[in-house]
Parts: C-alpha cells; sequence; structure tokens
C-alpha cells in the first residue's frame, strides 16, 4: 500500500507532500491543474524514462519519493538475492533526476539500478491510464491478460524459458550448419595444401643450411685454389711461413738464456706458432671439405627453388613459416572431424528441445483455453454489474503453425455489447464508455487474486456518467476492500464513494504556474462534490445532493 508520496521540483510542483489512506482515495480537480502529474511522478518511481525536462526549476535536482508498505508481497525473497534490507516491508523508494541529466535511485537509502527498481515497484503498484484502454485492443495485452488468470501462473514463464532455450540451440544448430556446408567447400583444398607441404618433409633450418652449403658449392674452385695456395705460402721447404717461423723460434730459443729482454719474450713468440699451426691444419681440413659435386649442387637448386615457389604460395618468408601454414591446415582438418561430431550432438539436443517445447506449448495451450472459459465468465459478471449485463464477450484461441515466443496461440477478444449486435474485435464494436467499463471489468478480475497492493486508475472513467457512473464508483470502491485504490476522476459519483479525497488546482506564482495538492476535510470533500455537481458554483441545493451522494 502506497503510505505517503513527497515530490520536489516536478513539472508544476515545486513541492508536495501527500499522506493516502488505505481503502478507495480519489484525486479531482480543474482541468490543466495538474492531477495526472502524480501518476507521471509515480511512473518515475516505477523506471519510466526521464530527463531534464520534468524539473520545475532547471538548476535544481527532482525528487520522487514514496513510502509503502509491502508485508504482504512476494518481495522478501527478491530483497534477499539483491543484497537489500527488507526492513520488515516497510520501503522507501526514491528517484533523482539531476540537473545534468542523471538519473539516480534508491530503495530504504540503497543505491539500485533502474531494472531493480522496474521489478520492486511493479509488486507494489499498477498504473492504469485512459490510455492504456486502448491496450485492450492488443493480442499482446490479451494475451498477457489471460496469461494472469492461469491456475499455474509459472507457465508462461515456464514455455518462454524453454523456447529460449530452444531459439538459442537452433541459432548454434544453424551456425554449425553454415561453418561445416562451408568447411565441405574448403576441405579438399585444405587436405590438397596439407598433404602437398607434407610432402616436402620439412624441417627446421633446412633452408639456411642448403643456401650456405650452395654458396659454398658455387665457389668450390676458388675456395681450394685459395686454399692450397695459402698452404703453399705456409708449409713451402723453403720459403714457407710456418717452417721459417719454426726455425727462428727454435734460434732464439738458444740465445734467449744470454739475453733477459729476449728471455721474456719467447713466451709469446710459441704461441704464435702454435696458432699458426692450428690455423694451417683448419684451412687443410676446409680444402679437403670442399666439395664440388654438380650432382650435390643441382639437389640443393632445385630443393631451395621448391621451398621458394612454395614460401611465395603461402606467403610466408621461410620454412618455419611453411611449417606454422602446415600445422594450421592440420588443426583444420581435426576441428572439420570433431565439428562433424559436435554437429549430431547437437542435432540431438535440439530435437529434444523442439519436443519438449512443442510439449509445452501444448500444455499452455490447454491451460489458456481452460482459463479463457472462466476469464469469459468473470469478465461478464463483473461487467453486468456496470450495467452491461446484455454484454457478450468470447476469448478467442486459435493454433499458430508453430511454437513463437508467447506460445503456439493465437488470441483474440470477440465483443459485444448490444443484444443482437455482432460480435467483432473490441476495437470495431466499443465505444469509449464501453471500453472504460470493460478495462475497469479486466482490472477487477485479475486483481482479485494479486499480491499488489495499490492500483492507480487514471480517469479510467472516461466516456462514462449517470447512472452509470455510480456503477462504476461501487465497483472501485468493491476493489478497494482488497486493495488500495486510487482513482482520478472527474465524475462526482466517484469522488463520493472515496474514503480518502485529494484536491488538485493550480496558481501562478511569480510569472509561473505552479500546482498544489491537499488532502480534504469532510467538509472540504463535501463542497468540492457539490462544486463538481453544480460546475464550480455550489448552492443550498446542489450541498444537499452532495450530502445524499456521499451516503450512497
Amino acid at each position: 500500500m502506497l503510505r505517503d508520496l513527497h515530490i520536489r521540483n516536478y513539472a508544476l510542483i515545486r513541492q508536495a507532500d501527500l499522506d493516502f489512506s488505505p481503502g478507495f482515495c480519489v484525486i479531482t480537480g480543474e482541468t490543466g491543474a495538474g492531477k495526472s502529474i502524480l501518476v507521471g511522478a509515480l511512473g518515475l518511481l516505477l523506471g519510466n524514462r526521464a530527463d531534464t525536462g520534468v524539473l520545475f526549476e532547471k538548476d535544481r535536482k527532482c525528487v520522487i519519493e514514496a513510502g509503502f508498505e509491502a508485508s504482504g508481497t512476494d518481495l522478501p525473497d527478491f530483497f534477499q538475492q539483491h543484497d537489500l534490507d527488507w526492513n520488515n516491508g516497510d520501503l522507501i523508494l526514491r528517484r533523482e533526476i539531476l540537473p545534468a541529466g542523471k538519473s539516480r535511485a534508491f530503495v530504504n537509502d540503497t543505491p539500485v539500478t533502474l531494472p531493480v527498481l522496474k521489478e520492486i515497484s511493479a509488486a507494489l503498484v499498477d498504473i492504469h491510464s485512459q490510455h492504456g484502454t486502448l491496450a485492450l485492443n492488443t493480442a499482446s495485452f490479451q494475451l498477457r491478460l489471460l496469461d494472469s488468470y492461469l491456475s499455474d501462473k509459472s507457465l508462461p514463464a515456464l514455455y518462454r524459458e524453454c523456447y529460449r532455450q530452444y531459439e538459442s540451440i537452433r541459432r548454434q544448430l544453424a551456425d554449425l550448419r553454415q561453418r561445416r556446408d562451408q568447411t565441405e567447400k574448403e576441405k579438399d583444398y585444405w587436405q590438397f595444401l596439407y598433404q602437398e607441404l607434407c610432402s616436402l618433409q620439412l624441417k627446421e633450418g633446412e633452408q639456411e643450411e642448403m643456401e650456405q652449403a650452395l654458396e659454398t658449392l658455387s665457389h668450390a674452385q676458388a675456395l681450394r685454389e685459395t686454399f692450397a695456395e695459402s698452404l703453399a705460402r705456409l708449409d713451402g721447404e723453403e720459403l714457407g711461413v710456418l717452417p721459417l717461423l719454426k726455425q727462428t723460434v727454435r734460434d732464439l730459443r738458444k740465445i734467449a738464456p744470454f739475453h733477459p729482454g729476449l728471455s721474456a719474450s719467447m713466451e709469446r713468440w710459441e704461441p704464435v706458432v702454435v696458432e699458426i699451426d692450428d690455423l694451417r691444419c683448419d684451412l687443410q681440413k676446409w680444402m679437403d671439405s670442399v666439395n664440388d659435386d654438380p650432382a650435390l649442387k643441382q639437389r640443393y637448386e632445385e630443393r631451395l627453388d621448391l621451398l621458394y615457389r612454395m614460401e611465395k604460395k603461402h606467403q610466408v618468408e621461410d620454412v618455419s613459416g611453411l611449417i606454422r601454414i602446415r600445422e594450421s591446415l592440420s588443426g583444420k582438418l581435426q576441428e572439420s572431424e570433431t565439428g562433424q561430431a559436435e554437429l549430431e550432438r547437437l542435432e540431438e539436443v535440439f530435437e529434444k528441445k523442439q519436443q519438449e517445447t512443442e510439449a509445452l506449448a501444448l500444455r499452455l495451450s490447454q491451460a489458456r483455453r481452460e482459463a479463457a472459459e472462466s476469464l469469459q465468465a468473470a469478465i461478464l459478471k463483473a461487467l453486468s454489474g456496470l450495467a452491461m449485463g446484455n454484454a457478450r464477450l468470447e476469448i478467442a484461441l486459435a493454433p499458430l503453425p508453430a511454437p513463437g515466443p508467447e506460445g503456439k496461440d493465437r488470441i483474440s477478444f470477440l465483443f459485444s455489447a448490444n443484444p443482437g449486435a455482432p460480435m467483432d474485435e473490441i476495437a470495431k464494436v466499443a465505444s469509449g464508455g464501453e471500453l472504460s467499463r470493460l478495462m475497469l471489468a479486466v482490472k477487477s478480475v485479475v486483481h482479485q487474486d494479486r499480491l499488489i497492493g495499490t492500483l492507480i486508475l487514471d480517469e479510467i472513467d472516461t466516456g462514462v456518467s449517470g447512472n452509470i457512473a455510480a456503477k462504476v464508483a461501487r465497483m472501485m470502491k468493491g476493489m478497494s476492500r482488497h486493495m488500495q485504490v486510487i482513482a482520478i476522476t472527474h465524475l462526482p459519483q466517484i469522488a463520493a464513494a472515496a474514503d480518502a479525497h485529494y484536491w488538485v488546482c493550480k496558481s501562478v506564482e511569480g510569472g509561473e504556474s505552479a500546482s498544489h495538492l491537499r488532502k480534504l476535510d469532510a467538509r472540504g470533500h463535501l463542497e468540492h462534490i457539490a462544486s463538481m455537481l453544480s460546475n464550480g458554483n455550489p448552492g443550498p441545493a446542489a450541498m444537499r445532493a452532495a450530502e445524499e451522494m456521499i451516503r450512497g
């Protein structure tokens, strides 16, 4: 139940503080005074979109705060899941719109996201505006209405989750099949490339080794001649560098004891001989290893030419790149095999989920057909209390060719308000007043077993007057025995039935229009009913009529 509402800097309201009573509350006021501003303010608490256009003073923030008694709702588990303080059902919801355009939401002073605020407020308040009556003409509203009357109310959500999983698997399966088809087109080519690379028997570093070996083979003669000449200069018997150097070292060693400087330098001469001798051995070994085999040179040239062509083909720079391509192709070929197995597995899963979805859709359809009969009877009974005892209503369900997001049913409400008139879609046969009464009957039926605390009706009595208005008032009054009903109305018959009456008026302050709200006492309630009966100029007769109307 809505206990209190505090509005700061919203639309035409600079500041308003209202305490609401249980039972049946009405809000009246002149046209344009700002009655529906209250609905807009509460809409912010329900998570409606807001912008800085709602600010009364553009440089100050807007604050909408409401206190609720929510002990009879299903919210405790939700609060526990979101780590919110339940506080025995004493809830304060707050929404702030900052001048910069940002919006903040709070529950019991704890910041929350807008989706969390929406879910909480949806369990507390149902706002129905006069424009919402048009929703009766839409199949989506009609289906939600019927589902709210199912004996097993969890069935639609159960089906929607099953269908969501079904659609998810279907999309995965379609994606896998597309990839499979694409793979099949390319698989033979991948296999050819893979076999081609495997046949090369590639080895890391082989290209560099062959390129160096080919360089040596290409200069074999020059290498051998230079090695031979160098060895001749080193080993020549008469003028060879190495024999002469060795003889020099032997001669110096003989006289070294007679000269201290020479003796010390002998340690440097002898390593030079050893080093040159080692280098001579290397030259000899390299000369012996020089190979000018034309057949080997041709093999290297052919192998390198093949590698170069393959590298150009695959747009890589070396054998390592070709090896990476080979391993990638191997992975693709293996993936194509495992992908086929995954496709077969997913096809089995999809078939089972499809069967489950079909079964749930049939179960939901059967439940809807059973509920449709009960809902029809309940709405017609409510309509009879609104002077529409001759009305006829049929909730028609037709099967769809395949399950959809909401099941396998196409729904239509067929209606006739007058005897003998053909039944047709509501939008084609119902007048504004009939549509209002039909929606009120619907609201009275669907809220009978709901745990929602507050129902707000924003001029749902459009097109209604006279004796019909009194019947509408009695129905609203009857609904208020099960929940708090707040009606924004222009009809004195409805206002007279209220347990609490709130008046909205507009004034000009500093050249700006501003709306004001206050709760009327018993005298104010009487005077305003009389004013509504007399178009604003109540006399004694109007006062007596208002007293009679209030007594019922």
